[in-house]
């Protein structure tokens, strides 16, 4: 007899989850990476320079105080998704996001811009954790993964859109880019109109609790949360510190053409780069499932230590950048699935969206570090390609870290 297909007997109710997931996912990717996509246009009008090692040190500040929003966000609103449910939250951290990627348009300075930018950062930090709760606890064992990596990959949609923007809006300026970042509040209200809290949620829910931040420090939680919190500080910090930085990279490589002219190459290879990275979140469901999470997660890890100096240190023409980029988004940016899959499976209902908000965002905290490295590095150097290739080489730190996580493949969501 065949077993049923991974989509078969779903309910409406499942694959409404799905779509809101992937929705709030892929704006809030858009939102999030619009800033690293016209980071060098934006910072030379308010810096007043086209100097690399300013824009430089200046845009990775700003870089850097999102992601400490970011990281603030996913430690505010994941006791919130656990107390007042999953798709409120996401409706709410939806609504945050877009508003004030709307205020950046505003910016005068580069500290105003940095202040909106870390209020952006709350509404997306939070936004993933609830989306993930959601559906891992609203799916199937047999399809949870799959689901997990559909609405990752859709990150990369937000991508593309953060792209499209760019080519279509950015010869009128980088504050009108800004400024259609306030349309996915549209999501939201759609998200608080026809989305029900999951049964799992409710049911337990009814049940009394305790602190959920508090109970992430007792055994044997805390050892999950531990080892959950590196591997995620890892991602992030090669991710933010060496990929968010390929348009500015790009931009320094075409420079002599002016900042208006490579628009269409710089959204080229951002494109490609995403492209790469959506299939690398739909492949790795099909590895996490045939052989394991930890074994998935290694060969993203090492395949991210091995692309990303491999594009900064060795192309040094924009034609081999396109070629390479996709290979560095498949594991640079598929590794993040990863997270989706394992991090629900390790926590119970009561705790999920605070347990792994916590991991994917406090880790936040030590990979904000990584743009202010850059930042002064290409500073120093004068130089992106030599600062984000040594800045690449920490995603070899994961290998330590998953030797001593456990395998969740087979297992019973926990209650």
């Amino acid at each position: 007899m065949t077993e049923p297909k991974w989509y078969e007997g779903l309910t409406s109710y499942q694959w409404r989850v799905l779509v809101c997931a992937c929705l709030g996912w892929a704006l809030d990717i858009m939102d999030g990476y619009l800033y690293a996509i016209i980071l060098f246009p934006a910072m030379s009008d308010l810096l007043g320079t086209s100097q690399n090692s300013t824009i430089g040190w200046y845009g990775g500040i700003v870089l850097g105080v999102f992601m400490i929003g970011w990281a603030f966000g996913g430690l505010i609103f994941g006791p919130i998704a656990d107390r007042y449910g999953r798709a409120r939250t996401m409706a709410l951290t939806i609504l945050v996001y877009a508003a004030f990627t709307g205020l950046c348009a505003t910016a005068r300075s580069w500290q105003e811009l940095a202040f909106y930018r870390f209020l952006t950062g709350l509404g997306i930090g939070g936004e993933w954790s609830a989306g993930a709760a959601l559906i891992a606890e609203a799916w199937p064992a047999k399809s949870r993964a799959k689901a997990a990596g559909i609405m990752q990959a859709s990150g990369g949609i937000g991508f593309f859109l953060a792209s499209l923007l760019y080519l279509l809006i950015g010869p009128y300026g980088w504050r009108w880019v800004f400024a259609v970042g306030i349309l996915p509040a549209l999501v939201a209200f759609y998200i608080r109109r026809s989305l029900e809290e999951p049964a799992r949620w409710i049911r337990v829910k009814e049940q009394p609790g305790g602190n959920p931040l508090a109970a992430l420090f007792v055994k044997p939680v805390r050892r999950d949360v531990l080892i959950g919190t590196c591997l995620a500080a890892v991602a992030t910090f090669g991710y933010q510190g060496a990929i968010q930085w390929v348009p500015s990279w790009v931009s320094a490589l075409l420079q002599a053409q002016g900042p208006r002219a490579v628009i269409p190459q710089v959204s080229l290879v951002t494109s490609v780069l995403n492209g790469g990275g959506i299939v690398g979140c739909l492949c790795f469901p099909l590895f996490a499932d045939r052989w394991g999470r930890k074994r998935a997660l290694t060969i993203y890890f090492l395949g991210a230590a091995l692309a990303v100096p491999l594009m900064f240190s060795l192309v040094q023409d924009y034609s081999a950048a396109v070629v390479v980029s996709p290979l560095v988004g498949f594991f640079g940016a598929g590794v993040f699935t990863g997270f989706a899959i394992y991090l629900p499976e390790l926590f119970p209902t009561s705790i999920r969206a605070t347990a792994q908000g916590f991991c994917y965002n406090f880790a936040r905290f030590f990979s904000a570090a990584a743009p202010f490295i850059a930042g002064a590095m290409v500073s120093a150097h004068g130089s992106f390609a030599r600062a984000i290739t040594a800045i690449g080489m920490v995603y070899l730190l994961s290998l330590v870290v998953l030797f001593f996580a456990r395998e969740t493949k087979g297992q019973a969501l926990p209650e």
